[in-house]
């Protein structure tokens, strides 16, 4: 007995030890290595950024501002619209124009998944689908909703096209993602039947029809418009799985979603076997057999990322957004369940109800906002004093990328971005390129070419969404 309670003891003993370091190791192991110049381990979280934030919690523009805001845009911005007073009637040649000026061959060359060239015989084979020929004088449109993340597209066609190169990054025929509970105007369908030439309130291209429930005009402004709703605040959040329904089961929605909560009368005590206490009971639509819409309703786990309402328009909310995204994959449009710098700002700023423009270049236009312009000929030392003024989470652009600027440290600025990469200097002198594609944090003065331009002097604008003063 004696010596089987003392191998007890022993074993005991040399497991508390072994285990105990295990965890000491574990709560001093480092893992960060970075090929970023001037970036450290503690500028990966959103917290050492707010910090350094002066006024983080101040409210920046409230509810009734932010909704002037948007009007404001609508006006100024043509690629930004209002869909409950989008144009109803399309006559044969406007409508032909629209399509057209979408769904053109490329004028460089193309080639597809398996590295062939494109010809002109798999344009004509396109161009055939865009069923021009179907259109009438007078062109009456219709109105749906998406009912899961899809996308869209320069022509009707799931096929990927590429440049030579970048054969599985960049689909030169990938417009841009569209998540679920996105109102559209549909305004021709193709001859397959497949896709529909569609409007939402940033982009007008192709969609999968699939994805799309039709509906009319007033309900589906009566469900988008529904008072009480939650948003999807984190980088993704979903349904619970749902044995009896796939079509509402563990649908994703990306940052920035506005999901209509299900009225208190309306929740019982289950939907589809599970308890209603611990999630948010939503209304969602999905396509009936015919293609219609029907609202069903759906549950949100209360421990997902999501708020009810809009977040509150701060420095804080900003960069706290964006660190979410921190690691995510770089997304051409949307690829790879992911985004591009330009969805990166917009996702962020959906999240407390500020509806931008998709691509950079009608981002980075001057109007509505607070400009902070930077031309050519400014000088180095001219912009970063122009940087000392811009408030962090202020967006920035060059041609074609857009950032997110987040403060001063150590005398250096600093930007999150979703980008595909960067040049260092050797110890030869000479510059390597090395890859991103994906969000990171890195200073402004990170190399841009080979030849050590940096992206502070590619930057032209520097931008904050409020209202004009």
């Amino acid at each position: 007995m004696k010596k089987f309670k003392l191998k007890s003891i022993l074993a005991i003993f040399f497991t508390t030890i072994i285990s105990t370091s295990v965890y000491a190791a574990g709560e001093n192991h480092t893992q960060f290595k970075s090929n970023v110049p001037k970036v450290t381990e503690d500028m990966m979280k959103a917290d050492f950024w707010i910090k350094n934030a002066k006024d983080k919690d101040k409210i920046i523009m409230d509810k009734a501002s932010i909704e002037k805001y948007n009007k404001e845009l609508e006006k100024k911005t043509p690629e930004v619209v209002d869909l409950k007073n989008y144009k109803e009637v399309f006559n044969k040649e406007e409508l032909t124009k629209l399509i057209k000026d979408l769904s053109s061959p490329s004028s460089s060359p193309r080639y597809d998944k398996d590295g062939k060239l494109i010809t002109e015989f798999y344009y004509n084979k396109l161009n055939e689908n865009l069923n021009l020929e179907s259109l009438k004088e007078e062109n009456q449109v219709k109105y749906g909703i998406t009912v899961r993340r899809t996308l869209m597209k320069t022509y009707p066609t799931h096929e990927l096209l590429f440049k030579e190169g970048d054969d599985y990054e960049f689909d030169r025929l990938m417009e841009t993602a569209v998540y679920p509970l996105e109102p559209i105007v549909i305004l021709n369908t193709s001859k397959d039947k497949k896709w529909y030439f569609a409007q939402m309130y940033n982009y007008l291209a192709w969609i999968p029809a699939e994805d799309v429930a039709i509906t009319s005009k007033d309900e589906l402004f009566k469900y988008i418009d529904t008072k009480d709703f939650l948003v999807a605040t984190g980088k993704r959040a979903f349904t619970v799985y749902n044995p009896l329904d796939s079509n509402l089961s563990e649908i994703k929605f990306d940052m920035g979603v506005r999901i209509p909560l299900a009225s208190q009368k309306e929740i019982g005590d289950e939907v589809y076997g599970q308890n209603t206490t611990g999630n948010y009971v939503v209304k969602l639509p999905i396509r009936d057999d015919s293609g219609k819409m029907v609202l069903k309703y759906a549950l949100i786990p209360r421990s997902e990322d999501v708020n009810i309402g809009y977040l509150p328009y701060t420095k804080e909310t900003i960069l706290n957004q964006a660190f979410k995204f921190l690691g995510e994959r770089y997304g051409w449009g949307g690829m790879f369940n992911g985004r591009d710098c330009s969805s990166f700002i917009m996702d962020i700023y959906r999240s407390v109800g500020i509806n931008l423009p998709r691509n950079t270049g009608e981002q980075g236009r001057k109007d509505p906002g607070k400009s902070y312009d930077m031309p050519k000929e400014m000088t180095l030392e001219q912009r970063q004093k122009l940087f000392d003024d811009m408030n962090p989470g202020a967006a920035m652009y060059m041609p074609g990328h857009a950032m997110l600027y987040l403060g001063k440290y150590n005398g250096e600025h600093y930007m999150i971005h979703d980008f595909s990469g960067f040049y260092n200097k050797e110890k030869d002198g000479s510059y390597k390129y090395y890859k991103s594609r994906q969000v990171m944090v890195t200073p402004v003065t990170i190399g841009s070419e080979d030849n050590g331009k940096t992206y502070l002097e590619d930057l032209y604008l520097g931008k904050e969404f409020i209202l004009d003063k």
